[in-house]
C-alpha cells in the first residue's frame, strides 16, 4: 500500500508538468507495480538520469529489455524512457523532491 500511494502521488505529480509524457499504464489498479517510465521533451533519458543523479535521485535510462516496444513507440531512437521504481523505503519527501527536479529539468 505503501509503495502503490507514493507511485500514484509521483505518476500524477509527472502527469502536470509541461514536456513530460508517461509511458504506460496509470495507476487505476491496485495491482499496478510502482514502477513509473517516462519521457522529457528534449532531453534524452540518459540526460534526465543523470541530471536526477546529481541530487542522489535514483533513475535509469533504456528500453529495458521491451525494445520492440520501446521500438513500436518510436522511443528507441531517443534512447528509450527513463524509469523510476518505489519501495518500501521511499517517503512523500523524496517524492516530492523527485517531481522538483524533474519540473527543473523539463524547464532547462
Amino acid at each position: 500500500t505503501h509503495e502503490f500511494v507514493l507511485a500514484s502521488k509521483l505518476y500524477a505529480g509527472l502527469k502536470k508538468i509541461p514536456g513530460v509524457t508517461m509511458v504506460g499504464q496509470d495507476f487505476s489498479s491496485t495491482s499496478r507495480t510502482p514502477t513509473l517510465s517516462f519521457t522529457v521533451e528534449g532531453k534524452t533519458p540518459t540526460q534526465v538520469c543523470e541530471q536526477l543523479a546529481k541530487k542522489n535521485i535514483c533513475a535509469w535510462d533504456g528500453h529495458f529489455y521491451a525494445i520492440r516496444a520501446i521500438e513500436s513507440l518510436g522511443l528507441l531512437e531517443r534512447g528509450g524512457v527513463t524509469r523510476i521504481g518505489i519501495s518500501v523505503y521511499n517517503s512523500v519527501e523524496e517524492i516530492d523532491f523527485t517531481l522538483a527536479e524533474v519540473e527543473r529539468i523539463a524547464k532547462n
